[in-house]
């Protein structure tokens, strides 16, 4: 669809249906650049290391959906009027995780279980670092891409409801970090409309 003649256009909603949180090892080599989530790729061309069926932390409880937040420092202000500072803004991500596997468990409690599935618990809010790329699919075929540095900054437990998902409602921030411009994270965000064009001036080129 386009825009309507108040300028609206229904296609552009964005409806969430689906996506996926996943999460490696800090490290540069597991870096994901500008270019691997491109609006131009129909589906990002990311290292291997974020596989699903590894990296993925699985089913995320629909009343716990990822939902951003941030939190503003104190602006600074000058005397003369009309001039002011914005203080930083730190930007956090809070998700209900519904599996309980051992990534899942690396992440809240910073030890991945042993040969015997034990962990020896002494914190909710580990240190460790992550790297992380978030997805997010969207009804009208649009999809949101975002890759960063994450560390769990509020862990709280469920309760023990019969019949109900025991999960675990995860609060983590995106850190700035040089491996990714200095930036919270990057992010992309990707239409049907963007690949049908990249690919259109792709066999353009081939026929040229």
């Amino acid at each position: 669809m386009a825009k309507d003649k108040q300028g609206n256009d229904l296609a552009n909603v964005g409806v969430p249906i689906t996506g996926a949180i996943c999460i490696v090892p800090y490290s540069e080599d597991n870096v994901i650049t500008r270019t691997m989530i491109s609006k131009k790729n129909a589906t990002p061309k990311l290292p291997e290391v974020y596989a699903r069926s590894t990296a993925a932390l699985g089913l995320i409880a629909n009343d716990g959906a990822p939902q951003d937040s941030t939190e503003t420092g104190d602006p600074i202000e000058f005397w003369q009027g009309g001039y002011t500072l914005n203080g930083d803004t730190t930007i956090y991500t809070a998700f209900t995780t519904a599996e309980d596997n051992d990534l899942t468990r690396e992440l809240c409690f910073g030890e991945k279980p042993d040969a015997d599935g034990v962990i020896a618990v002494d914190t909710f809010t580990p240190d460790t670092k992550w790297m992380a790329y978030e997805e997010i699919t969207y009804k009208n075929g649009n999809v949101d891409r975002r890759a960063g540095v994450i560390q769990v900054t509020a862990n709280e437990p469920g309760q023990a409801e019969r019949g109900s998902v025991l999960g675990r409602a995860v609060t983590v921030k995106w850190v700035r970090d040089d491996l990714y411009e200095g930036k919270a994270y990057i992010e992309a965000h990707c239409t049907p409309a963007d690949v049908t064009a990249t690919a259109a001036a792709a066999a353009a080129g081939k026929n040229s």
